[in-house]
């Protein structure tokens, strides 16, 4: 009986060893992980993206279009635990949307900052000198079915012979961008984007002349050279392109 009462003893012991042994075993994988993940979680902490800052202070109601196209923003890299949430990384988050309070020099921009609704309000894709000027769809001809907002065209103005004067088509300005086109319906303005040192002659040619608008190409276009015609110069052989 003393024999059985020590085996059984021996092997409680034995089975405590083994416990204890394999509790420190797992402790130590668990110890093992923990500081892999801690590691991980450090470095990823430490590790840089970039985001984009504001250059100087863009007041709230400031087009996100304008501040794109304009760059009034700055590439930054920033250790990803500095990073806000929503920071904004592509410029083109920005388009047309607009900044819903102010936006301070050196802040990170964010999605919190802007609409999350966009918009087509003609006054965000202007800054600075940029004005808005709009022409009746009755004073312009051109295939207004081909034009869309974003294009460029070079307009034309077409003058009456009057005081003894000679009818004649000739180029008024040379690479115009439109901001807005009518409707399905040719409902509604054409709006062009000028310089507010250009609207008087905008707005004196559209009560006195009549536009004629040819659409540039997207890309690659080259200069547009200044050019009158007459019937003089309509009747004579055909210009070189």
């Amino acid at each position: 009986m003393i024999n059985t009462l020590t085996e059984r003893v021996s092997n409680s012991r034995g089975w405590a060893v083994g416990l204890g042994i394999a509790a420190a075993v797992l402790a130590a994988i668990l110890l093992l992980v923990y500081l892999n993940s801690y590691r991980d979680s450090v470095a990823g902490d430490n590790a840089r993206s970039t985001v984009l800052v504001a250059k100087g202070l863009i007041p709230k109601g400031t087009s996100g279009t304008v501040i794109a196209a304009t760059q009034r923003y700055q590439v930054a890299e920033i250790q990803n635990k500095e990073i806000k949430v929503g920071a904004i990384a592509d410029p083109a988050q920005l388009r047309d949307r607009v900044a819903v309070a102010d936006v301070y020099p050196g802040q990170q921009l964010t999605t919190s900052d802007f609409s999350t609704d966009q918009t087509t309000a003609v006054n965000t894709k202007i800054t600075g000198n940029q004005r808005a000027i709009s022409v009746s769809v009755d004073n312009m001809h051109g295939s207004l079915s081909q034009l869309a907002a974003g294009d460029r065209i070079d307009l034309y103005v077409a003058l009456g012979a009057k005081n003894n004067g000679q009818a004649m088509v000739r180029l008024f300005r040379p690479n115009v961008y439109v901001i807005a086109v009518p409707g399905q319906d040719n409902s509604g303005n054409l709006m062009f984007r000028v310089n507010s040192s250009d609207a008087a002659d905008f707005a004196y040619a559209m009560g006195n002349t009549q536009f004629y608008f040819v659409i540039r190409p997207r890309t690659g276009a080259r200069p547009t050279r200044p050019d009158t015609a007459t019937i003089n110069d309509v009747l004579r052989t055909p210009k070189a392109g």
